[in-house]
């Protein structure tokens, strides 16, 4: 029964997860196929038959079940065997070639061959018949990755290729992704790609490009910003990313083979060349060239290379000697887009994204945006973790030990695997998503510890046995402030890092209790603001002032004292002040009323209720599932969660606190002395457990506003995209399902306006969000189903605790700011400034004191203050020759703020090596994943024509000293240096 089982489960996934245009008729009659070979355009159809396998880098199976071909009761497939028969078959025939993806994979089987079978691996990709697209660890998912973790995915892929086998890859090939961001264009343009090729669009907007022969278009994103820079030609895939209907030869595909030998009784070459004529022929009317990309493979195919190839060499064959207006051959992206690059037409162009994705009028591809929550808060944590510790391991990798590069690659590359399209969306089976967790965590771990060691060996802080918290969320009691209860520990000290921009902001600590001082690094007593769990003084948090110079440390002391030091709560407390602001707070019939004043202007009032929509789930029609969020009504109001039945409030020096409690989430709104967002923080205990399934919204009413059914949403983290109601801005389109179909993906945060006031609301990890009325924002902070929507995880969303089988415990936080439209902005005012925040939050690392201590004196990494302009962040990473890898992006969105900024990256350098004793070298620009450098971006890439204008020729150029950045521009940089010296320290 087990092989029938598996074959059944296959079958299954193949039609309910993959998606595809299986209408290949479209409405055209018989006369229409009859007539097509007269209306083919130039003569011969060339057709190019592209070889592929997608290969999930976990799924339904975990990363190394896929890689190690186990567990085939849930899914055949193994990876390490997809790739040795491949390989076999090239090394057996020159004519044939084959396109490869997933480096997490590849990666792994490269490591296992013999330098014989490497040697030969080099030669195939020399000769171009093993090609690379894409090329990260993983297909990053677009709608819940930070542009900052999709850059790092690729990085990661790229640097192993270009290590390994010395090869750049040109074609962005998001073959899986549910929906495509603006974002995601301008990132593959700027990182040297040609390029990319994709499967999913709305389902209407398909039809309409089938109709219109738009299949190809000039994907122009943040034209106004970026410009030609980002301009990228894009192809959509006739059918999904499959083998023509009847031509997939992968195992246990009910497809026939061609039989060409007239002695068998199943002899069927005519029928089946007659068959894929017709489809070539239907698909041509449909593109603008002779040159057409039919791709051969899917999800883990070529399981039988043999069988895969063999099958292709008959189609090939036959096709070719019975019609001599087609030609058939094996090809790869790269060449076809040669071909049609040549052809030299006037392309489409598009400007706005493709979001959300549709596959069925009840169909939405909106939930994922939120489903794991968990996964998606953790992954961001540790990509702010990683970021913020990464200066400091490239400094050590050059100066001390290579070991601190292998603990940042590891994590590098495990970061990169989460990005997977079924990764971080939330998409993937229980067992797989907690397998994902476990690697993350250990390697995170690893890598923390590396940092504590490399930050130890690179300062001479004074402070000894140096550990951190184990994560940014974490209570006293798994953090090293724990040791205060014990009674031979006096105090503790505490380094506070900041690896960005110059700041005055918060640091925010975990205590025990409120019985300590806070002492600067002089022994001086420091204002300090201690909030603690309700009517105690115990479990507390210490909020006090860091004044931080960019990439620096400052060290502090917590020190026991005998009375207690923390604000206490007020009940009746109706106002609070905090910097310019005023809050007034009501709880209204269970729901929180909030009232802000800035300067005593005129009072703005925020409604802030949780509520949730019942999940669609009857045996009739689309449930609502991992992927899909549909409510039970296509029009429902969501209902109330959540009611809050008491709250009290905290007034300090620098905070100030409510505190609301409810019957399903407690609410914590903050206000600090240093902004004017408030932070908005979520404790969502987890859904009950029940028989009917629950979407979670934050709801957020500004009746203030009056938006006019406008609003804006970020672009994987970057630039603000423009949204309205019901509207899509390339097709017409019919509402089916009002709530779910104006959900967008959600990385940074949302924006409201009218001709007066501005709302925005930032968040801090991937979430679905919309505007359905004037003045209000909903984000989706948990969801709970109970059935399968039926796109091949084949299992519910139904995550929960063992103890209570509540669902899981969420704690997540949004930031709110109101202004004035007529108020003069400076950057540190800007919600760009808190996103950066955000990412780039202080590292705490807590050390115990000697008796013998003294102070010692912060140095600052990048030298004199003036160097990196308050609105360019810098991200450094090291790299395994010992050069340090470095982005800088100036963060303005033309929203709020457009302007272009200039850096001296030449300075930069060499403040960074008179800082820590090396003499910079040499200063190399290069594409923002280091694939080539400035100077080949001019070579490699193409120039397009587009239906309404021509973008002027690119000009890749390079000055260090004078390096512009215009808004939301990534320019990256290596920086080599000699060592002189044998620690900074010394």
């Amino acid at each position: 029964m087990k092989p029938i089982l598996v074959i059944s489960l296959i079958l299954c996934v193949a039609f309910a997860g993959i998606t595809m245009d299986l209408d290949l008729e479209h409405g055209h009659s018989e006369d229409y196929f009859n007539n097509l070979e007269s209306q083919k355009k130039n003569g011969k159809l060339y057709v190019h038959i592209v070889p592929h396998t997608h290969d999930d880098v976990g799924w339904l199976k975990t990363v190394e079940q896929y890689y190690l071909g186990a567990r085939e009761d849930i899914q055949y497939a193994g990876v390490r065997y997809i790739i040795s028969g491949i390989y076999n078959e090239l090394m057996k025939d020159t004519t044939k070639k084959f396109t490869y993806v997933e480096m997490e994979f590849f990666q792994r089987w490269w490591e296992e061959q013999s330098e014989e079978v490497k040697k030969n691996v080099q030669t195939l990709v020399d000769e171009g018949r093993l090609q690379f697209v894409n090329a990260g660890m993983s297909m990053s998912d677009e709608a819940t990755v930070h542009y900052e973790d999709f850059l790092n995915n690729m990085k990661a892929g790229h640097d192993f290729l270009k290590r390994e086998l010395g090869y750049k890859p040109t074609i962005g090939w998001q073959i899986d992704p549910f929906g495509h961001h603006s974002a995601t264009a301008a990132l593959f343009a700027e990182m040297g790609f040609n390029a990319w090729f994709f499967a999913r669009i709305d389902h209407k907007d398909k039809d309409r490009r089938l109709e219109n022969k738009e299949m190809e278009w000039l994907y122009r994103p943040f034209s106004d910003t970026l410009g030609a820079r980002a301009e990228i030609f894009t192809h959509m895939m006739y059918h999904h990313y499959s083998a023509p209907p009847g031509f997939n030869y992968n195992e246990f595909q009910d497809e026939h083979p061609i039989f060409d030998n007239p002695k068998y009784d199943n002899y069927n070459v005519d029928n089946k060349t007659g068959e894929f004529y017709k489809y070539i022929l239907h698909m041509a009317d449909h593109y603008k060239t002779n040159h057409l990309l039919v791709p051969f493979g899917d999800d883990f195919n070529f399981s039988n290379a043999a069988k895969m190839f063999f099958n292709i060499d008959k189609l090939i064959k036959n096709m070719n000697e019975r019609y001599e207006d087609v030609e058939l051959f094996y090809s790869t992206p790269n060449e076809y887009l040669e071909a049609i690059h040549e052809a030299d037409i006037e392309w489409p162009t598009k400007y706005d994204d493709l979001f959300p994705y549709s596959d069925g009028d009840d169909a939405y591809w909106t939930g994922y945006f939120t489903s794991r929550a968990n996964i998606k808060g953790y992954v961001r944590e540790v990509s702010r973790d990683l970021l913020s510790q990464a200066p400091f391991l490239a400094v050590d990798n050059m100066l001390n030990t290579p070991e601190s590069y292998n603990k940042f690659e590891d994590l590098f590359n495990q970061m990169g695997v989460l990005q997977h399209h079924d990764g971080v969306s939330g998409t993937e089976k229980q067992h797989v998503a907690d397998d994902y967790v476990k690697n993350l965590h250990k390697v995170h771990t690893a890598a923390k510890n590396q940092f504590v060691e490399a930050f130890d060996r690179l300062f001479d802080t004074g402070l000894e046995n140096l550990s951190m918290c184990l994560s940014h969320n974490s209570t006293y009691d798994h953090c090293p402030t724990k040791d205060l209860l014990n009674d031979d520990v006096e105090q503790i000290g505490l380094i506070v890092i900041n690896s960005s921009n110059k700041r005055n902001s918060l640091a925010k600590i975990p205590l025990p209790n409120s019985r300590v001082t806070l002492l600067n690094n002089m022994g001086e007593e420091v204002p300090v603001d201690i909030i603690c769990e309700a009517d105690t003084s115990e479990n507390c948090e210490a909020y006090f002032e860091v004044n931080a110079t960019q990439f620096s440390w400052n060290i502090f002391f917590f020190k026991k004292t005998h009375e207690s030091n923390h604000l206490r709560a007020n009940s009746n407390l109706q106002t609070l002040n905090f910097g310019s602001l005023t809050m007034g707070v009501k709880n209204t019939n269970g729901d929180i009323e909030l009232e802000f004043s800035k300067d005593g202007e005129k009072k703005q009032g925020v409604l802030m209720r949780y509520m949730y929509y019942n999940s669609y789930q009857d045996i009739e029609g689309q449930r609502s599932g991992a992927y899909i969020f549909r409510p039970s009504e296509s029009d429902e109001e969501p209902q109330r969660y959540s009611s809050t039945y008491t709250y009290d409030g905290l007034q300090g020096n620098y905070v100030t606190q409510v505190r609301f409690y409810g019957s399903e989430v407690n609410n914590y709104v903050t206000g600090n002395i240093f902004t004017d967002f408030v932070e908005i923080k979520t404790d969502l205990f987890g859904i009950p457990l029940g028989f009917q399934g629950q979407e979670v919204i934050l709801h957020l009413s500004f009746p203030e506003i009056q938006n006019g059914g406008v609003f804006y949403t970020d672009s994987m983290g970057m630039q603000m995209q423009e949204r309205k109601l019901g509207y899509r801005p390339t097709w017409e389109f019919e509402s089916t399902q009002p709530v779910s179909e104006n959900y967008y993906p959600i990385n940074h945060g949302m924006t409201l306006k009218d001709d007066k006031m501005t709302l925005e609301v930032l968040n801090e990890r991937s979430q679905g969000g919309t505007c359905l009325q004037d003045g209000s924002m909903e984000f989706m902070i948990q969801r709970r189903t109970y059935k399968d929507d039926s796109r091949g995880v084949g299992e519910a969303l139904n995550e929960s605790r063992n103890s209570d089988k509540r669902g899981l415990r969420v704690i997540t936080s949004h930031y709110l700011r109101f202004y004035n439209n007529t108020e003069d902005m400076e950057f540190n005012q800007d919600s760009r400034a808190m996103q950066r925040e955000i990412d780039s939050p202080f590292t705490y690392v807590f050390g115990t004191v000697p008796e013998n201590f003294t102070s010692q004196n912060s140095p600052f990494i990048l030298g004199h203050e003036d160097l990196l302009p308050d609105s360019v962040k810098a991200v450094f990473l090291p790299q395994q020759d010992g050069t340090i890898f470095v982005r800088f992006e100036n963060m303005m969105d033309p929203i709020s703020l457009n302007k272009t900024e200039t850096i001296n990256v030449t300075e930069i350098g060499e403040s960074i090596g008179e800082a820590i004793g090396v003499s910079l070298q040499q200063i190399t620009e290069v594409s923002n994943t280091g694939l080539y450098t400035i100077e080949e971006m001019q070579d490699i890439k193409y120039k397009w024509k587009g239906v309404d204008y021509t973008t002027e020729e690119v000009i890749y150029s390079s000055d260090p000293s004078n390096t512009e950045l215009g808004p939301q521009r990534i320019r990256s940089f290596v920086l080599s240096y000699a060592k002189q010296a044998e620690a900074i320290s010394e």
